[in-house]
């Protein structure tokens, strides 16, 4: 069986104790059998894994093992073990494998801690193992506050992952000719209907020569591409392949209401970047009418990559009129942690989910919200503040990097939550990426996500 590369603990460090042996989690490995083939523990997932212990102590002979699992979105369907002896400065397998449960809404990327349980001549100890589920290039991307995520090519624990089917244009469309920094509005034909973004309804779409669409009539035609929400970007923007084009040095743009297939395409193939002509990119994006159901009623949006040439200088995302709420795929080059790097013929999924704690006609009492945390910013560069939205008792918030590893224990900084400025808890700023912030513990734990942007 081949193992991916090793993941290996965050607090893999330990006192050398040379007097008795000193059992230390060093990874673990799966072999996937009802989820994906992804040699992961993802959500919902049953497989086998190894242990791989480091032995910082004394030799010690074979050992027999038990392990317990300490948290209740993981189960240990079979916890009996084995491991061959280990001497000082050695690593020992299990040779017997375990067998777990991840729940079907276990944290992701954060660590669900077991006891394992050591018996050997001589020797009984108690190892806390950490366990971490899933990675969230396996998740989509977001939400955003009205339930937007986007779905790419690696979430395969999801059936709305999207399937690439590029629909050529070019012979098939109707050209639409915009010249530098330009915009159009189209009626949106009647048998499509109208186009729901964001709760709201519109019978048109506009089309800008910079790469993005705007449902109903949109006037902005902005070349400078950022991350995505931002009060003062276009209101209600789709960013395609959002960057600075030039239509007029090379490409076209195409659009086509494919009945049939029950979608609007919008086709901007082979546009020029204007900082570098001899560049371009062949992208499409497909708005479905609303035969296609979501849970929101809001249409579904697929964008389709033909090429992946100059993706470093454009922004795929969205966000709402205000600027308040959006996602952000790729900006610049920079993606967050959920995304994978755009390459040619994949494909992104834009939908809502489902809203939670809804009833039909429910009766005129008042209802108690479920606690949570909120991050605002979420993407941030010199400070973010996490707020507490419920009765959660807790004075701090662990901040975690995504292998697991604990980063900083946030104080209370007001009656509502903490300020976190990118620093650990040295006061040393760590690497631009995702992290995530956990408060409480057992069935009252929260979690929510921030990430740190490049200066």
């Amino acid at each position: 069986m081949i193992y991916p590369a090793a993941k290996v603990f965050a607090d893999d460090i330990s006192l050398h104790t040379l007097d008795a042996p000193a059992l230390r989690p060093r990874t673990f490995r799966v072999s996937d059998e009802t989820g994906p083939a992804n040699l992961k523990l993802d959500r919902g997932e049953t497989a086998d894994i190894e242990l791989v212990l480091y032995n910082a102590g004394s030799g010690v002979s074979a050992m027999q093992a038990r392990l317990i699992s300490q948290d209740p979105e993981l189960t240990v369907v079979d916890g009996s073990g084995a491991f061959g002896p280990a001497a000082e400065g050695d690593t020992t397998v299990s040779t017997d494998g375990f067998r777990v449960c991840a729940g079907s809404e276990a944290r992701v990327e954060l660590p669900l801690y077991c006891d394992l349980i050591l018996v050997a001549t001589g020797y009984t100890d108690t190892v806390q193992v950490p366990l971490v589920v899933g990675d969230s290039m396996n998740l989509p991307t977001g939400p955003d506050d009205y339930g937007y995520v986007i779905y790419d090519h690696t979430d395969s624990c999801y059936d709305r992952m999207p399937v690439y089917d590029w629909v050529e244009l070019r012979g098939l469309g109707t050209e639409l000719v915009l010249g530098e920094d330009d915009i159009a509005t189209l009626a949106l034909p009647e048998s499509f209907g109208a186009w729901q973004w964001y709760g709201s309804s519109f019978d048109s779409i506009s089309i800008c020569s910079n790469g993005f669409v705007v449902p109903g009539t949109g006037d902005r035609v902005d070349f400078v591409n950022v991350l995505l929400p931002y009060r003062n970007a276009p209101p209600n923007i789709l960013a395609v392949v959002w960057d600075n084009l030039h239509p007029p040095d090379h490409g076209h743009i195409w659009y086509h209401h494919d009945q049939a297939g029950h979608r609007f395409i919008v086709e901007f193939d082979s546009l020029a970047y204007f900082a570098t002509p001899g560049r371009w990119d062949k992208v499409q994006v497909q708005v479905f009418d609303q035969t296609v159901s979501t849970p929101t009623g809001d249409n579904s949006v697929v964008i389709h990559l033909k090429t992946a040439n100059y993706f470093d200088q454009a922004t795929i995302g969205m966000q709402n009129s205000e600027g308040s709420t959006g996602l952000t795929q790729t900006a610049n080059g920079w993606y967050p942690r959920t995304a994978a790097p755009l390459t040619a013929g994949r494909s992104l999924r834009i939908e809502t989910l489902a809203p939670t704690g809804m009833v039909s006609n429910p009766a005129p009492v008042a209802l108690a919200k479920r606690p949570s945390l909120r991050v605002a910013p979420s993407h941030f560069r010199k400070s973010t503040r996490v707020s507490l939205l419920g009765p959660v008792a807790s004075n701090s918030a662990l901040v975690y990097a995504a292998d697991g590893g604990l980063v900083a224990t946030l104080s209370r900084t007001g009656s509502d939550g903490w300020t976190w400025n990118g620093t650990d808890d040295s006061g040393i700023r760590v690497r631009p990426g995702t992290y995530f912030i956990r408060v409480g513990h057992g069935p009252k734990t929260l979690n929510a996500k921030a990430v740190l942007v490049a200066r």
